[in-house]
């Protein structure tokens, strides 16, 4: 055993990408939305092209319909991880407002590191871990030799090759961000 004693402090992690996925119907819904998320948070980064539709596994059971559409906005503003709480009560403020435009929209947020991506969800379940504020956060994929691996409770929207392909590139945007600094 080593005589000297190392102290090591807790470090504060390098801030995240932050990103939301929006399922919607309405094409001027989201426009809103994007504009909205810009004044709030900070101008876009990255926006997927339209991906495959987002659905739940209990969407049968869900106080609105889901949208036929879904896609991804990236935001330059980088975040604390502690932050997605208020992230996501930020994003409920939004998507309550723009229910009035299109019952079906959903608003995800979450953000992305070197290691994994995390998505917040107001709803527990096995595999998520609670934060504060009735918000819980999810591991979605971990990177593990040069490629995201979908966790096996991840939906089936994050298994799709589009949406892999998206997160992958921006990874590769934050990770050479980073590398910049």
């Amino acid at each position: 055993m080593n005589s000297k004693q190392t102290s090591s402090k807790p470090k504060k992690p390098l801030p995240a990408s932050f990103f939301i996925v929006v399922s919607y119907e309405n094409e001027e819904a989201y426009y809103r939305l994007k504009e909205k998320a810009e004044d709030t948070f900070s101008q876009a980064l990255y926006e997927s092209k339209a991906l495959p539709k987002w659905t739940h596994q209990f969407e049968n059971f869900l106080d609105s319909p889901i949208g036929r559409f879904t896609r991804i906005l990236s935001l330059k503003r980088r975040i604390s991880r502690e932050e997605l709480p208020s992230l996501q009560k930020e994003c409920t403020k939004f998507q309550t407002s723009l229910r009035k435009s299109d019952e079906s929209i959903r608003i995800l947020p979450g953000y992305l590191t070197p290691y994994n991506l995390v998505l917040a969800s107001l709803e527990e379940d096995l595999h998520r871990i609670y934060m504060f504020h009735g918000v819980f956060a999810e591991i979605i994929y971990t990177y593990q030799g040069q490629k995201w691996i979908p966790e096996s409770a991840a939906w089936a929207f994050f298994k799709h090759p589009e949406v892999l392909y998206f997160f992958t590139n921006l990874r590769e945007s934050y990770v050479s961000s980073l590398e910049k600094r």
